[in-house]
């Protein structure tokens, strides 16, 4: 009997359709013939945390870095330690002969599965069955080529290798980065990462452009031409900005009351509906209208997947469909009829011809996933009013595959005049196609400029007929900075950072990187983990997200100040590219995953070299707050905190060790409180672990006793009798 393993639920189920057999379902798994389909919720086991490896680590110390992990711990993550004993009961049942690993077709989708299948520590031979197309007919077709998961060692090796270079290089350079940082009397964490600090690295240098730009004049020119009394406009063409008036006063004696040959060219195009959505377009639109952060698109969508199965998987970073799907497309359009079940959609569906394959329906651009559209299922339970708009999105972008393409005519001419050369351009819409019932698809496109609007149709003018420039105007004009990001621009320039690189070698890695991936191009971090990394930036404090739709994006002192101590490998995509280099030998295995984590280690311990006792530090602190030692360590300041029980004042040394707690005062440390840190005169009779201490209450007027582990979430409280806590005795 074989146990596929799939990588989610969705994914689990279409297995199950694509089985022979008797159905026959179970908590966690699927019954279907001789066969058994279970499924992860994405990634069930997480990297060991180091306090996990050793005690010790629990406290942050530099002399202990790099943390000297030989052999990474994987560990059951909180909210899936039911469904991986599930698993790997199933695994271990003896009826069970055979493990089919169904993780998504890449990297990270093998190593999802393998590392179920290290912790079971199962012997059972292992295959392989790579799944795109969840159709039941596509599935048969994928088990029936299945193939020994040894086959796909590299791809194994290649992912365990990044997400362990990760950790390496996220858990030891945020422990040192924050150690100094506490030297410098910085309060809190300075976290580091991979992915998350060139992102915060690209908003810091479009906050630099934008703050030191230093607006020029320069001048343009547009000319007004004559031909057959028809009257029309041309502006001028130039390689370079004109930034001396005097050039443009010249130009304009030049030419005009001069006769132009006229240059004409007239094109036939298309533009087609646009492709479905991945996360990352999704998340853009859903930030453009409705104001959603990403990380809120992301849940959104997690709970239309799970929650009402109405939608197909929404971590996608691809927007092509299968082409067996557009079979399948009668059935999902009747589905959203129902589930929206409103004039508008009612009325977009009987416009549409579900005989019009678009070109989302193309099995060449599949990926690992496919575009995120809507599901057959009946929606049962009612959607709230954000997971309503956002449905209502992904239904529309399906919908509009099922249009003509919008046909339109674009005119050019050229008008030269003593070798300057005049243009314009002219769009005449032939048919409306998909833009007689789609106005608004297109938000991002810049408008056309009003004065250079022609209200004639340049398409009746004659190539190489004659026409006059009886005037030219000329404009004063300011350069304008790119503006601050907004979430949209943003998210749409994490896919292409490349465009941003000056070395070549590195920018040839990261398009190689992206090559096979449509819509990447040149990207750092996946769509499905973009939103997490920009909600820590956020989360840390080193961005912040103006409180409106436009959701600009600057980044703070403290962003600022990290991306200044921090060394070009990490402020850039340089790591993600080299990573990428050295990943694509381990996939072939002329690297050895050890050999790799090794040379990540030594650029861990020389980077830690290079900022120990770093006085460009000094930039991080605050000189407004007050430094007030701590009198328990003499090492550390006191730092205002809020707990779970109101505001308090603790050690910057607290990770170091030193546990010393005051309450709050009207903003400053109450040093009246009896501090137990040191004092083992009353256990904790709860925890048995903290030590009882003695607590002012807030009004000033008596005393009671709480945890020192209270932190920890110790909750004991205790009256005070005479200087000693009330411990009732039972």
């Amino acid at each position: 009997m074989r146990l596929f393993i799939a990588e989610k639920p969705e994914l689990g189920r279409a297995i199950a359709e694509g089985l022979d057999g008797n159905y026959k379902s179970g908590e966690g798994f699927i019954h279907k013939g001789n066969d058994i389909v279970t499924w992860a919720f994405g990634h069930i086991l997480e990297l060991a945390k180091p306090e996990e490896y050793n005690e010790k680590y629990k406290l942050w110390k530099l002399e202990d870095l790099p943390l000297p992990i030989n052999e990474f711990k994987y560990l059951p993550k909180k909210e899936s330690k039911k469904q991986l004993k599930i698993i790997c009961d199933l695994i271990n049942d003896d009826k069970i002969t055979s493990i089919v690993n169904c993780g998504d077709a890449d990297d990270e989708g093998q190593i999802l599965i393998d590392e179920i299948v290290l912790y079971s520590k199962t012997s059972k031979p292992v295959f392989r069955v790579l799944i795109n197309d969840l159709t039941p007919k596509a599935v048969k077709e994928e088990i029936a080529k299945i193939k020994p998961n040894t086959d796909f060692k590299g791809m194994s090796e290649r992912g365990f290798a990044r997400s362990q270079a990760d950790w390496i290089v996220g858990i030891n350079l945020t422990r040192a980065y924050t150690i100094i940082a506490k030297q410098n009397h910085f309060d809190g964490v300075l976290s580091v990462g991979r992915v998350q600090t060139p992102i915060l690295g690209l908003v810091v240098a479009r906050d630099k452009e934008f703050e030191n730009f230093k607006s020029i004049n320069y001048y343009s020119l547009i000319g007004d031409f004559e031909n057959n009394n028809n009257i029309f406009k041309a502006r001028l063409k130039t390689e370079e900005k004109i930034l001396d008036e005097n050039i443009a006063k010249e130009i304009k004696n030049t030419c005009e009351n001069q006769n132009a040959k006229i240059n004409l060219k007239t094109e036939d195009k298309k533009e087609y509906p646009p492709l479905p959505y991945n996360l990352l377009i999704l998340q853009a639109e859903c930030a453009k209208i409705f104001g959603f952060a990403p990380d809120k698109t992301l849940q959104i969508t997690q709970s239309l997947r799970e929650k009402h199965k109405a939608i197909t998987y929404n971590r996608s970073d691809c927007q092509y469909l299968p082409e067996t799907m557009f079979e399948e497309s009668p059935k999902i359009l009747e589905s959203i009829k129902e589930n929206l079940n409103n004039d508008e959609i009612k009325a977009l569906i009987a416009g549409s011809d579900i005989k019009i394959k678009s070109k989302a329906f193309n099995d060449a651009n599949i990926s690992a996933h496919y575009g995120i559209i809507p599901t057959q299922n009946k929606i049962s339970s009612q959607l709230t009013q954000d997971e309503l708009v956002v449905y209502d999105l992904i239904a529309k972008r399906f919908i509009i595959q099922f249009f003509h393409p919008r046909e339109y005519q674009t005119t050019t001419i050229n008008l030269e005049i003593n070798q300057r050369v005049f243009t314009a351009t002219q769009n005449k819409t032939i048919k409306n196609g998909f833009r007689s019932l789609w106005q608004n698809i297109d938000g991002d496109k810049e408008e056309e400029q009003d004065n250079d609007k022609n209200e004639y149709d340049l398409s009746n003018l004659k190539d190489n007929d004659i026409a006059k420039c009886y005037s030219i105007q000329i404009e004063k004009k300011q350069t304008k900075p790119r503006p601050y990001y907004t979430m949209t621009t943003l998210l749409k320039d994490l896919n292409s950072v490349a465009k941003y690189v000056t070395d070549e070698k590195i920018k040839k890695l990261l398009m190689e990187k992206d090559k096979d991936k449509k819509g990447e191009s040149g990207g750092i971090g996946t769509p499905a983990t973009r939103s997490n990394h920009i909600k820590t930036l956020i989360e840390r404090g080193y961005i912040e997200v103006s409180n409106d739709k436009k959701q600009i994006v600057k980044s703070t002192k403290k962003g600022k100040d990290l991306i200044s101590l921090s060394p070009k490998s990490l402020t850039t995509p340089d790591m993600t590219a080299l990573w990428f280099e050295q990943q694509k030998m381990i996939e072939t295995l002329e690297l050895q995953r050890k050999q790799f984590l090794e040379e990540v280690t030594k650029e861990v311990i020389n980077e830690i070299q290079r900022i120990n006792n770093n006085q460009d530090f000094k930039i991080l602190e605050d000189e407004s707050k007050p430094k007030i030692q701590c009198p328990q360590c003499n090492k550390g300041f006191l730092q205002k905190r809020k707990g779970k029980y109101g505001e308090f004042w603790g050690c910057s040394e607290y990770k170091e060790g030193c546990k010393a707690i005051y309450p709050d005062n009207k903003g400053k440390p109450n040093f009246e409180t009896k501090q137990t840190t040191n004092d083992t005169s009353y256990k904790c009779p709860q925890c048995n672990k903290g030590f009882l201490q003695r607590i002012k209450s807030k009004n000033g007027k008596g005393w009671w006793w709480g945890c020192s582990e209270f932190k920890q979430g110790c909750k004991a409280m205790y009256y005070d009798d005479n200087g000693k806590p009330k411990i009732q005795s039972s």
